[in-house]
Protein backbone atom coordinates (compact mmCIF):
# COMPACT_ATOMS: atom_id res chain seq x y z
CA UNK A 1 0.00 0.00 0.00
CA UNK A 2 1.42 3.36 -1.06
CA UNK A 3 1.82 5.79 1.81
CA UNK A 4 0.47 9.21 1.00
CA UNK A 5 2.94 11.99 1.78
CA UNK A 6 1.84 14.68 4.12
CA UNK A 7 1.60 18.15 2.53
CA UNK A 8 4.48 20.48 3.35
CA UNK A 9 3.62 22.80 6.22
CA UNK A 10 2.89 26.40 5.24
CA UNK A 11 5.70 27.66 7.48
CA UNK A 12 8.21 25.42 5.71
CA UNK A 13 6.98 26.57 2.29
CA UNK A 14 7.37 30.20 3.31
CA UNK A 15 10.87 29.48 4.63
CA UNK A 16 11.94 27.89 1.32
CA UNK A 17 10.49 30.77 -0.72
CA UNK A 18 12.20 33.39 1.45
CA UNK A 19 15.48 31.48 1.30
CA UNK A 20 15.25 31.35 -2.51
CA UNK A 21 14.72 35.10 -2.81
CA UNK A 22 17.51 35.77 -0.32
CA UNK A 23 19.94 33.71 -2.41
CA UNK A 24 18.90 35.59 -5.57
CA UNK A 25 19.40 38.92 -3.81
CA UNK A 26 22.80 37.85 -2.42
CA UNK A 27 23.93 36.70 -5.88
CA UNK A 28 22.92 40.00 -7.49
CA UNK A 29 24.46 42.09 -4.70
CA UNK A 30 27.80 40.28 -4.78
CA UNK A 31 27.89 40.51 -8.57
CA UNK A 32 27.39 44.29 -8.51
CA UNK A 33 29.57 45.12 -5.50
CA UNK A 34 32.68 47.27 -6.01
CA UNK A 35 35.51 45.25 -4.47
CA UNK A 36 38.04 48.07 -4.79
CA UNK A 37 39.17 48.92 -1.25
CA UNK A 38 38.19 52.35 0.13
CA UNK A 39 40.69 55.04 -0.82
CA UNK A 40 42.40 57.20 1.81
CA UNK A 41 43.76 60.49 0.45
CA UNK A 42 45.91 61.18 3.51
CA UNK A 43 48.99 59.35 2.22
CA UNK A 44 48.24 59.22 -1.50
CA UNK A 45 51.45 60.97 -2.52
CA UNK A 46 53.58 58.73 -0.33
CA UNK A 47 51.80 55.62 -1.54
CA UNK A 48 52.25 56.64 -5.17
CA UNK A 49 55.95 57.27 -4.55
CA UNK A 50 56.30 53.83 -3.00
CA UNK A 51 54.59 52.16 -5.97
CA UNK A 52 56.16 54.14 -8.81
CA UNK A 53 59.45 55.43 -7.42
CA UNK A 54 58.84 59.09 -8.32
CA UNK A 55 59.13 62.13 -6.07
CA UNK A 56 56.86 62.38 -3.03
CA UNK A 57 55.99 65.88 -4.22
CA UNK A 58 53.37 64.50 -6.55
CA UNK A 59 49.77 65.39 -7.36
CA UNK A 60 48.26 61.91 -7.67
CA UNK A 61 45.09 61.01 -5.77
CA UNK A 62 43.78 57.45 -5.73
CA UNK A 63 40.29 56.76 -7.03
CA UNK A 64 38.15 53.63 -7.20
CA UNK A 65 36.73 52.30 -10.46
CA UNK A 66 33.31 53.57 -9.39
CA UNK A 67 34.62 57.09 -8.82
CA UNK A 68 36.42 57.10 -12.18
CA UNK A 69 33.21 55.98 -13.89
CA UNK A 70 31.30 58.83 -12.24
CA UNK A 71 33.93 61.32 -13.44
CA UNK A 72 33.73 60.03 -17.00
CA UNK A 73 29.94 60.16 -16.95
CA UNK A 74 29.42 63.66 -15.61
CA UNK A 75 32.51 64.97 -13.82
CA UNK A 76 35.66 66.93 -14.62
CA UNK A 77 39.28 66.10 -13.97
CA UNK A 78 42.57 64.72 -15.17
CA UNK A 79 42.71 60.93 -14.93
CA UNK A 80 45.75 58.67 -15.05
CA UNK A 81 45.17 54.95 -15.68
CA UNK A 82 48.08 52.60 -15.00
CA UNK A 83 49.48 49.94 -12.68
CA UNK A 84 52.93 49.61 -11.06
CA UNK A 85 53.81 46.30 -12.72
CA UNK A 86 53.82 47.97 -16.15
CA UNK A 87 57.38 49.13 -16.90
CA UNK A 88 56.17 52.10 -18.98
CA UNK A 89 54.01 53.59 -16.24
CA UNK A 90 56.73 54.97 -13.96
CA UNK A 91 58.42 57.00 -16.71
CA UNK A 92 55.11 58.38 -17.92
CA UNK A 93 53.99 59.18 -14.35
CA UNK A 94 57.24 61.00 -13.59
CA UNK A 95 56.96 63.10 -16.74
CA UNK A 96 53.26 63.71 -16.17
CA UNK A 97 53.75 64.85 -12.58
CA UNK A 98 56.58 67.22 -13.49
CA UNK A 99 54.57 68.92 -16.23
CA UNK A 100 51.42 69.04 -14.06
CA UNK A 101 53.26 70.89 -11.29
CA UNK A 102 54.80 73.32 -13.79
CA UNK A 103 51.32 74.10 -15.08
CA UNK A 104 49.81 74.45 -11.58
CA UNK A 105 47.63 71.35 -11.87
CA UNK A 106 46.65 70.58 -8.28
CA UNK A 107 45.54 66.96 -8.63
CA UNK A 108 45.48 64.06 -11.03
CA UNK A 109 43.12 61.17 -10.30
CA UNK A 110 44.85 57.80 -10.40
CA UNK A 111 43.17 54.44 -10.97
CA UNK A 112 45.05 51.14 -10.92
CA UNK A 113 43.20 49.08 -13.54
CA UNK A 114 45.15 45.84 -13.08
CA UNK A 115 42.83 43.76 -10.89
CA UNK A 116 39.59 45.11 -12.35
CA UNK A 117 40.79 44.44 -15.89
CA UNK A 118 41.84 40.89 -14.99
CA UNK A 119 38.46 40.00 -13.50
CA UNK A 120 36.31 42.15 -15.84
CA UNK A 121 34.84 43.98 -12.89
CA UNK A 122 31.52 45.68 -13.65
CA UNK A 123 32.67 49.28 -13.27
CA UNK A 124 35.76 48.58 -15.37
CA UNK A 125 33.57 47.18 -18.15
CA UNK A 126 31.47 50.35 -18.12
CA UNK A 127 34.62 52.49 -18.25
CA UNK A 128 35.72 50.49 -21.31
CA UNK A 129 32.38 51.19 -22.99
CA UNK A 130 32.80 54.94 -22.48
CA UNK A 131 36.37 54.87 -23.82
CA UNK A 132 35.67 52.34 -26.56
CA UNK A 133 36.27 54.71 -29.48
CA UNK A 134 39.76 55.52 -28.15
CA UNK A 135 40.89 51.97 -27.43
CA UNK A 136 42.87 49.64 -29.70
CA UNK A 137 41.64 46.11 -30.37
CA UNK A 138 44.63 43.78 -30.43
CA UNK A 139 43.72 40.55 -28.60
CA UNK A 140 40.97 38.23 -29.88
CA UNK A 141 38.96 41.26 -31.03
CA UNK A 142 38.44 42.26 -27.39
CA UNK A 143 38.51 45.91 -26.39
CA UNK A 144 40.60 46.73 -23.34
CA UNK A 145 42.32 49.68 -21.72
CA UNK A 146 46.05 49.70 -22.31
CA UNK A 147 48.34 51.77 -20.11
CA UNK A 148 49.71 54.25 -19.41
CA UNK A 149 46.68 56.29 -20.40
CA UNK A 150 45.84 59.91 -19.66
CA UNK A 151 42.32 61.32 -19.88
CA UNK A 152 41.16 64.92 -19.58
CA UNK A 153 37.42 65.11 -19.02
CA UNK A 154 35.18 68.16 -18.61
CA UNK A 155 31.54 67.76 -17.50
CA UNK A 156 31.52 64.17 -18.74
CA UNK A 157 33.05 65.06 -22.10
CA UNK A 158 36.48 63.68 -22.95
CA UNK A 159 38.59 66.48 -24.36
CA UNK A 160 41.86 64.54 -24.58
CA UNK A 161 42.90 60.88 -24.48
CA UNK A 162 46.59 59.94 -24.67
CA UNK A 163 48.01 56.41 -24.65
CA UNK A 164 51.12 57.03 -26.74
CA UNK A 165 53.28 54.43 -24.98
CA UNK A 166 50.54 51.94 -24.14
CA UNK A 167 51.43 49.80 -27.15
CA UNK A 168 54.99 50.15 -28.40
CA UNK A 169 55.82 47.71 -31.17
CA UNK A 170 59.07 45.80 -31.37
CA UNK A 171 61.67 45.47 -28.61
CA UNK A 172 62.00 49.15 -27.83
CA UNK A 173 62.83 49.70 -24.16
CA UNK A 174 61.46 52.52 -22.01
CA UNK A 175 64.81 54.34 -21.93
CA UNK A 176 65.32 53.92 -25.68
CA UNK A 177 61.88 55.31 -26.42
CA UNK A 178 61.99 58.35 -24.14
CA UNK A 179 64.76 60.26 -25.86
CA UNK A 180 65.33 63.91 -24.93
CA UNK A 181 63.58 64.90 -28.15
CA UNK A 182 60.49 62.81 -27.36
CA UNK A 183 60.41 64.09 -23.78
CA UNK A 184 60.52 67.69 -24.98
CA UNK A 185 57.75 67.04 -27.48
CA UNK A 186 55.59 65.37 -24.83
CA UNK A 187 56.24 68.23 -22.40
CA UNK A 188 55.02 70.74 -24.97
CA UNK A 189 51.95 68.63 -25.78
CA UNK A 190 50.97 68.06 -22.14
CA UNK A 191 51.51 71.71 -21.24
CA UNK A 192 49.13 72.70 -24.02
CA UNK A 193 46.54 70.13 -22.90
CA UNK A 194 46.69 71.30 -19.28
CA UNK A 195 46.44 74.97 -20.21
CA UNK A 196 43.38 74.30 -22.34
CA UNK A 197 41.83 72.16 -19.60
CA UNK A 198 42.41 74.78 -16.89
CA UNK A 199 40.97 77.49 -19.12
CA UNK A 200 37.70 75.63 -19.71
CA UNK A 201 37.55 74.64 -16.04
CA UNK A 202 37.97 78.16 -14.66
Amino acid sequence: MKVKKKPMPIVQKVFYVLSFFFLIFAFCYLGMKDYTPPISHVDDAAKFTEEYGITSQNVFHYKTSKEILELLNSGSGIIFLCYPENSWCSSYADLLNDIAIQNKVKEIYYYNISQDRTFNQRYYENIVKILESYLPVIEDNETNIYVPALILVKDGEIIKYDDETAIVKGKTSVTDYWTNERKMQKRNEMSLWFKQFLEVSS
